[in-house]
């Protein structure tokens, strides 16, 4: 119990200083629970009837229900009713009337997590470890590994629901399933990619030697090749997929950091080299140390002398806001990042997953069933990632709407999602990654060779991991 308590309050404090928190097949709406007997049938008939003549449920900016509602589930999501985003408020009013609807003996109970998601998540976790979680709630992804001792298993609902497992992205499947049961529900995602003008890259590089090929003539025209490299967690996601991509790892499985021995030694040295090659070469501008985010890329691209660019599956619809969408689509291809020679296609994937804390087996059972019905189920996950602007992390979702169909830059994303990773949930990530930055942006100044700035990063983490 010492042992639980203690590493629950490491990653609160890791939660509190994280800097960024970075979709029918026999949906819910269509299937029938095949177990049913013809009196929970005819039960759920005159629940319906009821419900209809009660007329409309109470909706208020923090719940939603009957008044006469016998079981309340507290739900924490990431926006409220009256969120300023307004296609996502009336989605989620909707598809709330319409569970109560269903469910009149249910009332929702609204928290949303507002725009601080590490405080969020940090309460969240401290809720957990003390019994008073809401009943569901959403986990920013990076973070659910924290909460595995406290979800509740929800592989049933699916499963009533016509929903496999298989239906979503390879990487979201083993966090969602992190042993023998499903503990969570990934909802929406996002992806790093390469972007590349098309009129200008014949054919996009799929390594490292490529991107300089390709490059080198472009340099000589007043092109470029950018990527952000400021010191922000912007800069872990989109260039972590170098590392990874040549199969590196940061941790094993105990939380001790490895990225400083062997193989993994030689991985972000390749790294540290390939970035440094970017600057001496010339194709890239030492300025990109100043790029906290993605966006601060946008000026650069607007301006017409970029070639390529890493960034998040965002900057798609931001640049296209900018240049005019229809402009950009025609410009502009999506693919993986490059890989060194020898190495793999790699990419860094969030998003936000929905778990259920509540272990009262009917609550359970509906907390997980309006999950599914909001976000989750083919109507559910195609109709909240269209609301949202977000990418739907079920790769079935993609067949089922146009927005998805016939988006260019949507099916590119899919094809990527399939080589995604995620940031290793371990309580000395945050450590790591700010050195990782630090480090980076040494080698792009020059003030170090990537040699001195791993001795100096390695030695950095390794002192903080003694202290713990």
């Amino acid at each position: 119990m010492k042992k639980r308590v203690l590493g629950t309050l490491l990653t609160v404090a890791m939660l509190a200083s994280v800097l960024q928190g970075c979709g029918k097949q026999g949906g819910a709406d269509s299937v029938a629970d095949a177990g049913s007997t013809d009196a929970a049938q005819e039960t759920e008939a005159a629940d319906t009837a009821d419900a209809g003549d009660r007329g409309e449920p109470t909706l208020t900016t923090d719940g939603v229900g009957y008044d006469d509602a016998t079981i309340e589930i507290t739900w924490l999501a990431q926006e409220g009713f009256d969120s300023a985003n307004q296609p996502v408020a009336e989605w989620q009013k909707e598809r709330a009337i319409k569970f109560v609807k269903e469910h009149p003996e249910v009332r929702i109970t609204l928290t949303a997590s507002g725009t601080q998601i590490n405080d969020a998540m940090a309460k969240l976790l401290t809720q957990a470890a003390n019994g008073t979680a809401p009943d569901v709630a959403c986990v920013d992804s990076f973070f659910l590994p924290q909460y595995y001792d406290y979800l509740q298993p929800i592989g049933d609902v699916l499963e009533k629901n016509n929903i496999p497992l298989d239906s979503w992205f390879p990487f979201a499947q083993s966090m969602m399933k992190p042993e023998d049961e499903v503990l969570a529900m990934w909802y929406d995602t996002d992806v790093r990619a390469l972007y590349y003008r098309k009129d200008l890259v014949e054919t996009p590089p799929k390594t490292w030697d490529e991107l300089f090929a390709v490059m080198e003539p472009l340099k000589e025209e007043g092109y470029s090749f950018l990527y952000p490299a400021g010191k922000n967690e912007t800069t872990s996601c989109d260039i972590l997929p170098w590392f990874w991509g040549q199969g590196g790892e940061i941790f094993d499985d105990s939380g001790k950091p490895i990225f400083n021995e062997g193989a993994n030694k030689e991985a972000m040295l390749n790294t540290f080299d390939f970035l440094k090659k970017t600057i001496d070469t010339g194709i890239t501008p030492q300025r990109v140390t100043s790029f906290m985010t993605d966006g601060d890329m946008i000026e650069d691209i607007a301006s017409g002398k970029v070639a390529m660019f890493v960034g998040g599956s965002w900057l798609a619809t931001q640049v296209g806001a900018v240049i005019g969408q229809d402009a950009f689509n025609e410009m502009y291809g999506i693919v993986d990042v490059p890989y060194m020679e020898g190495g793999a296609p790699s990419t860094c994937c969030g998003g936000w997953t929905y778990g259920v804390f509540t272990k009262d087996e009917t609550k359970r059972e509906l907390a997980a069933q309006f999950v599914i019905d909001l976000y989750i189920g083919d109507e559910g996950n195609v109709g909240y990632t269209s609301a949202s602007g977000n990418l739907p992390c079920r790769e079935t979702s993609y067949d089922l709407s146009d927005r998805f169909k016939d988006d260019p830059n949507a099916l590119a994303f899919r094809e990527i999602f399939q080589n995604g990773h995620v940031r290793p949930a371990k309580t000395l990530y945050t450590y790591f990654s700010n050195e990782f930055q630090v480090a980076l942006a040494d080698v792009i100044n020059g003030s170090k060779t990537p040699q001195e700035a791993l001795d100096v990063m390695a030695a950095n983490v390794d002192a903080e991991y003694a202290k713990q």
